[in-house]
């Protein structure tokens, strides 16, 4: 039952790319005359956690003590999202900076609830070698000094996850007996080998696999879900839907998809990051893979009612 979740005391070490989500909200009332584009006359604005930021913050939100560990740039973006994770009390002791890399911003400028354009700053090579070497010694490090229960891998793409340091990961929480979740993206998909929690989104399950999947056809899924555990041998798999819920397939072969109660999103930003956090949770607590679809398909439909990136609370769970 909901009501009865309780997830303190739970360490989840999350590994990935991180991100300043900042925004500009206000009006449009006229078309540019140097341009046909549209003016929007700017209100207010607002920067939020966005990436693993944003799944330590719903780490945090839902009970859990988050160890956030990562990689920026020596950078004014870059203070900006140390300041932001200490103001909201998660610890940044595993916050790498390094003045070769950019910290990542995207900005979205909306008129009223609605998104007008986005543009990234960014930096999205992979780790030098010596700069691998670096988050790697820190990962030893707080697995050498901490009890960590689960390891969350959110990868966005933006090279801190290089082919490499997953293989390193990887082997050390088999070694130490911890168990891995991984919201992959394109180019490092295959790369996370036998993983015990699997959730890429329905785009980018298609395109490993290489054609597209009916998101309403059991079939369809369960087809291109045996497909994909003979390329990367993972235990269990959700498969977030959008709309149509999440599918899941878990280690013993069973399939079924969980569906979504029909919400009017206003924003879908983040939710990936809502439904990882709130299924690592759950997985340690040996939850099954339905109960643990039925939580995060309620946790991704809270943050959806909302503008922007946002995680949610135990409070909204319950």
């Amino acid at each position: 039952m909901a009501e009865k979740i309780n997830f303190n005391n739970l360490n989840v070490l999350i590994v990935g790319d991180v991100m300043v989500d900042h925004y500009l909200f206000g009006e449009v009332n006229r078309i540019s005359p140097e341009a046909p584009v549209p003016v929007v006359e700017v209100l207010s604005r607002e920067s939020r956690l966005g990436g693993a930021a944003n799944v330590a913050l719903n780490i945090s939100e839902l009970g859990g003590n988050p160890f956030l560990l990562t990689m920026i740039g020596k950078d004014a973006v870059g203070e900006q999202l140390i300041d932001m994770l200490e103001a909201k009390k998660i610890n940044t002791d595993h916050v790498l900076q390094h003045k070769e890399r950019t910290t990542t911003r995207k900005t979205r400028i909306f008129d009223e609830d609605k998104q007008v354009v986005r543009f990234d700053e960014e930096d999205v090579e992979d780790l030098e070698k010596a700069q691998e070497t670096s988050i790697t010694n820190e990962f030893k490090r707080i697995l050498s000094h901490n009890k960590i229960h689960i390891i969350i891998l959110q990868d966005y793409n933006k090279g801190l996850l290089t082919k490499s340091f997953i293989k390193q990961i990887l082997l050390l929480a088999t070694k130490n007996e911890i168990p891995v979740a991984v919201d992959p993206k394109e180019r490092n998909f295959l790369e996370y080998q036998n993983v015990d929690l699997f959730k890429p989104n329905l785009r980018e399950f298609s395109e490993a696999i290489g054609y597209r999947i009916n998101a309403k056809s059991i079939d369809s899924l369960r087809s291109g879900a045996e497909e994909l555990r003979r390329k990367n041998r993972f235990k269990n798999l959700m498969i977030t839907l959008g709309a149509n819920g999440i599918f899941c397939f878990t280690k013993t072969g069973e399939s079924f998809i969980v569906p979504a109660r029909s919400i009017k999103a206003a924003d879908v930003s983040g939710a990936g990051d809502t439904v990882i956090s709130i299924a690592a949770l759950a997985f340690v607590q040996q939850q099954n893979l339905k109960a643990i679809a039925q939580l995060a398909n309620k946790g991704a439909a809270a943050v959806c009612k909302k503008i922007g990136v946002s995680p949610v609370t135990l409070k909204e769970l319950k």
